[in-house]
């Protein structure tokens, strides 16, 4: 066998190496060597092994066929295309997928209005018509002629009931204690780097793990900023804080970065500023701990309240906690005479889950959608954009697992979202902390839209040659001039039109050439 593409991080190397009784012949070709005895012994379901994320490809010599696999939630993305000529194509990037095959057919359309109503391509399809993403937790066998795909993992959440409130906070403590066990060697060597936030979930992970330095967003907005939260935590840790100081023109400068690593837009403000934050860790250590999947895991967002009304079919579609616009003001911004249907991006989700609580549908449906296609993503673009490697120990499939065991009644208990983790949190945190409400991690990108000097910019983005080709642009002016007027929430509409535009222009047009 041969690996042909391994982009990721193994976690579990220590406990492989002893399972499978390898012994690197140095630290350097450790992981590949991991991974062929892996898949020598697992064959297609080595996924089901791997803790961390990946994803991979490994030619079976035997079989003559190539193996292609991602993690479970979707930490590494990994898309294809398999052309009517037969020709294959794969990568962690998509950029490579495009180069190799030449894709010239175009935007898809249908993805394209699931972007512009989510804010990120979502499922299976991406912008580029003719490439796909691999679904976490599924592998790909291709073997000269066809591809199959299969799934290796599914998340499920099945609640165990006969356990106490006080078992699963310790349950959820010493499974993040292991992560992070696994972790510490990385860490150190990394510059023993946290990034941190006013919430629960960075300040329970810099303080379980021991992290010596601590680096957090600011911005001159005051009411925006979560760094006055984080340096008091971090000061109570007795933690070093360094603080990035985002302004607009900062912002604005790394949205090309963003997306040209990403390879797809996103119109989540907060990963350009995630991206600067990378940049800055990295002028002092290698890697650093953060805490996507917290949220979608144990019930972070506010909608989770909502549960009963939005689990089921009879009532309001769920598609994630992030919204741009509907579904007909795509339709109309597309010029389209029938709108592609956006519940097909859920209904099977919803058919699979018809016995679960209303609560676990919903996050099944956030974790597929939401947090692969946007958090994740915007994560691995700056982790690759920056050079830093990004340590996700909630999205770890050890805490996943635990996490679609517990009943909901410990996910959320009255008005207190992600509730066992913060009694859990609460060992190590002051309360004020451990049960600090969620801000969520805002950018004040209204207030930076809107200045002199940036609306030019903005302007000849959305009105320009390539925003015709696709969309209504007199609607974007329309959008635009009520907004400048003083509608703050057409500014999502707006920001994730820009980002798409530059997507456009700086990857789509400029990697088809």
């Amino acid at each position: 066998m041969r690996i042909c593409l391994f982009d990721g991080y193994i976690r579990n190397q220590a406990q492989l190496c002893e399972e499978l009784r390898v012994q690197p012949s140095c630290p350097q070709d450790a992981e590949h060597e991991i991974l062929e005895a892996a898949y020598a012994r697992w064959g297609h379901n080595i996924g089901n092994h791997l803790f961390g994320s990946f994803a991979l490809v490994i030619h079976d010599e035997e079989r003559d066929e190539l193996f292609c696999t991602r993690d479970p939630l979707g930490l590494k993305p990994f898309y294809y295309r398999h052309d009517p000529d037969g020709t294959f194509c794969y990568g962690s990037n998509i950029g490579d997928v495009i180069r190799e095959g030449r894709t010239r057919e175009g935007i898809d359309r249908e993805a394209l209005q699931h972007y512009l109503m989510l804010g990120y391509p979502a499922g299976e399809k991406t912008l580029y018509a003719g490439v796909k993403k691999l679904t976490p937790g599924h592998y790909l066998v291709f073997d000269g002629k066809e591809c199959h795909v299969e799934a290796y993992y599914s998340l499920t959440f099945e609640p165990d009931f006969s356990r106490t409130e006080e078992q699963w906070v310790h349950d959820v403590e010493q499974t993040l204690k292991d992560i992070l066990a696994d972790d510490a060697e990385a860490l150190e060597s990394g510059g023993s780097c946290s990034f941190l936030s006013g919430g629960v979930d960075s300040s329970y992970l810099l303080a379980l793990s021991g992290a010596r330095h601590a680096y957090g967003i600011g911005y001159d907005e005051g009411e925006r900023s979560e760094a006055p939260l984080a340096a008091q935590t971090a000061s109570g840790l007795g933690v070093e804080f360094l603080e990035t100081k985002v302004a607009s023109d900062m912002f604005f400068d790394a949205i090309p970065r963003l997306v040209h690593a990403a390879g797809l837009p996103t119109a989540d403000a907060s990963t350009v500023a995630l991206l600067l934050g990378c940049e800055r860790v990295v002028r002092d250590g290698t890697c650093c701990l953060s805490g996507e999947g917290a949220d979608e895991l144990f019930a972070g967002y506010h909608i989770y309240r909502r549960a009963a009304e939005l689990g089921h079919t009879g009532g309001p579609w769920h598609f994630g906690c992030s919204g741009v616009m509907d579904q007909n003001a795509a339709q109309s911004l597309l010029g389209l005479e029938h709108p592609y249907p956006a519940e097909d991006l859920v209904k099977g989700i919803y058919k699979a889950t018809e016995s679960w609580e209303h609560l676990s549908r919903l996050q099944a449906i956030d974790c597929a959608l939401w947090l692969e296609g946007d958090i994740l993503l915007g994560a691995n673009a700056a982790s690759q954009a920056s050079g830093l490697k990004l340590l996700l120990p909630y999205a770890d499939r050890r805490m996943v697992d635990l996490a679609c065991r517990i009943p909901a009644e410990f996910r959320i208990k009255g008005d207190c979202n992600k509730y066992v983790l913060r009694k859990a949190a609460q060992n190590h945190l002051p309360p004020e902390i451990a049960f600090r409400p969620k801000v969520g991690f805002s950018v004040p990108i209204c207030t930076w839209m809107r200045e002199e000097d940036r609306r030019e910019g903005i302007e000849s983005m959305l009105f320009g040659s390539n925003a015709s080709l696709l969309f209504d642009v007199n609607q974007i002016r329309r959008y635009w001039n009520s907004f400048l007027n003083g509608n703050d929430v057409l500014w999502k509409i707006l920001y994730a039109i820009y980002v798409f535009l530059v997507w456009y222009r700086d990857c789509f047009l400029r990697g088809s050439e």
